[in-house]
């Protein structure tokens, strides 16, 4: 059996494995297992690297929306969701006590089709949930934030792809009035799981840190809100602290791999690349091309695992397809369904070398020309 190149693999050089192994026994030494030194570190350099006044630690990135959207008053409201989303998005506006309406994708930026937004707004729209799906952050942006101050709507990006992501100059996470990034286990830094919410307002900070312990007043002592235990522990603390100090070389690799599938995959018949625009740069949490067909999207992932041992998959099954979200498969949906079964992910990850990311391009090339 062919040994698998992994589609997605996280990242720990030996300085960064060094940190952590110090850092955890700096920790049971202290005793100090919340609330510590090392989330305090984390959020602080968070906040620089996002370039945002404030930046909250969780235990995960679903988490941070629904704090957010708990603050933003959501429960009773609508709020505009992506079709093509990871499934949490629709969960936690549900979990908020609000109705998440599904809003079609354009295929050329896998964010709102603006045509869509338009149809779907409606007197009962309180927000939205705004996914850079991919790590890809959509080129008419600012086109979809004029719209949505237009309408009053608040407004919560979805960094868990982007991290690192930028437009203009400005880092994803502070684009809007929260960002809400996860560090589980695949995604482009990690310490298993976790989460980070990034603002600018003062008040959701201080919100958000009430709420994600127990609704406890940290200065104040007293429990003065309906919270919950959503608070990042010490150990995960340090695992991101050494994750974020190492997070500009890692990007930088999968900046280089990103590049390297550029060049051989670009102009090739039957395959189109999603490549940022010129003023931004795109995070790859996947590196995802659109095939002719989902026929032979199908096809040719299932010929590069078995044949060539390479991990490829769909960026998402859209999200009214998930079995338990089918109540919200009402039509009009076609470009989020069409994007994502015609979509194919390649490896992507700082461990990937130039050769084998020339290997992978090479044999998507010759899968896909095979079947034209």
């Amino acid at each position: 059996m062919v040994e698998q190149t992994q589609i997605t693999k996280p990242y720990f050089s030996a300085e960064q494995q060094s940190a952590i192994s110090a850092g955890i026994a700096n920790i049971l030494k202290s005793g100090r297992l919340i609330n510590g030194p090392y989330t305090q570190e984390l959020e602080q350099q968070f906040a620089a690297q996002t370039g945002t006044r404030y930046a909250i630690a969780v235990n995960t990135c679903t988490t941070a929306l629904h704090i957010c959207l708990k603050y933003f008053g959501a429960e009773g409201a609508d709020i505009l969701v992506p079709a093509a989303s990871f499934t949490t998005d629709v969960s936690a506006v549900r979990w908020g006590g609000a109705k998440p309406i599904l809003v079609d994708i354009d295929p050329d930026t896998l964010s709102f089709d603006l045509s869509d937004l338009k149809r779907k707004i409606s007197k009962r729209t309180k927000g939205v949930i705004w996914l850079h799906l991919t790590g890809l952050i959509a080129s008419n942006h600012e086109e979809l934030l004029a719209f949505f101050r237009e309408h009053s709507l608040f407004v919560i990006e979805d960094c868990a792809h982007a991290q690192g992501a930028r437009v203009g100059g400005k880092l994803v996470g502070s684009l809007a009035d929260a960002g809400c990034f996860s560090f589980f286990a695949t995604k482009l830094m990690t310490c298993g799981v976790g989460g980070m919410m990034t603002t600018n307002d003062a008040k959701l900070d201080s919100f958000a840190r009430e709420i994600r312990f127990f609704g406890r007043n940290v200065e104040r002592g007293e429990v003065a809100s309906e919270g919950n235990d959503w608070l990042m522990d010490e150990f995960r603390a340090c695992i991101a602290l050494a994750q974020l100090n190492g997070f500009d070389a890692m990007f930088a690799r999968r900046q280089a791999v990103a590049e390297r599938y550029r060049l051989a995959l670009a102009n090739q018949p039957g395959i189109k690349l999603l490549d940022a625009p010129d003023n931004s740069v795109h995070a790859y949490y996947q590196f995802a091309v659109l095939l002719r067909d989902r026929a032979m999207a199908a096809q040719v992932g299932k010929a590069l695992n078995e044949k060539h041992g390479i991990q490829a998959k769909r960026i998402y099954l859209p999200v009214h397809q998930e079995k338990i979200f089918r109540e919200y498969d009402v039509g009009g949906l076609e470009q989020a369904e069409d994007a994502m079964h015609r979509s194919l992910c390649l490896p992507m990850h700082a461990s990937l070398g130039d050769e084998e990311a020339d290997r992978i391009g090479a044999a998507l090339v010759a899968e896909v020309r095979s079947r034209l």
